[in-house]
């Protein structure tokens, strides 16, 4: 499949026609609730790129994947219903629970399915280290071919939108359940292409999220964090 040119469709964007009116008005359904406390995700909010050595709570973070799935499907299929919609992969690293490996999380079964794929060192999948050390990446990607051919230079646009509000859903979520991250631009082009099949066309990178638990959380008694 060939790739698709990033710059050229930016250039087309620019150059496009308003999008028609009346593609947006279809009203939201009633908000799900977060799964932990809202306020507390609020006040917890911030990119945080230290991690606790704990692993990461596996079914805190299936949680945070379907609430950000019940947000998109309220909030994005409605008025966009030719838009495809966006795709997790996590990178699992140290999750409770959950194998060491590469996971996709299924909408429809609403559960995370191991990938073919063994887990790279994530040192080779990400430019800042840090988000290596995280005990989860998930990679947001989606189905770009598609949505430019339905939407024209606009559906780039609308689609990396809606990546975007994928991973803040799955952010604030986790946020909420107690655990701390950051979203960042994704993992490498060459290691994306190479471990999870990212072509740029069918299976377009959209963004990255780094999860884990708060260094500062717990900390033995020689002050070493954990």
């Amino acid at each position: 499949m060939p790739l698709i040119d990033i710059g050229r469709l930016t250039e087309d964007l620019l150059n496009a026609p308003p999008s028609p009116a009346g593609d947006t008005t279809s009203a939201p359904r009633v908000a799900a609730p977060l799964p932990g406390g809202a306020v507390r995700a609020l006040r917890r909010r911030g990119a945080v790129r230290a991690w606790s050595r704990a692993p990461l709570d596996g079914a805190l973070l299936a949680r945070s994947l379907e609430y950000a799935c019940e947000q998109d499907a309220r909030l994005w299929a409605p008025s966009h219903p030719e838009l495809p919609s966006p795709v997790a992969s996590v990178l699992a690293r140290d999750v409770a629970d959950l194998p060491r490996g590469i996971h996709r999380y299924d909408t429809g079964e609403r559960a995370l399915k191991p990938e073919p794929h063994e887990l790279p060192p994530l040192e080779d999948m990400v430019l800042q280290l840090e988000f290596a050390a995280a005990p989860a990446v998930i990679v947001v990607h989606g189905d770009l071919s598609t949505a430019v051919e339905r939407h024209g230079v606009g559906g780039h646009r609308r689609l990396l939108a809606r990546g975007a509000a994928f991973a803040h859903s799955v952010w604030l979520a986790a946020l909420a359940g107690g655990a701390v991250g950051s979203v960042f631009a994704g993992v490498l082009s060459a290691a994306g292409r190479t471990h999870l099949g990212l072509d740029g066309a069918g299976r377009a990178q959209l963004l990255g999220l780094a999860l884990g638990h708060p260094r500062t959380a717990a900390a033995s008694q020689d002050g070493d964090p954990r």
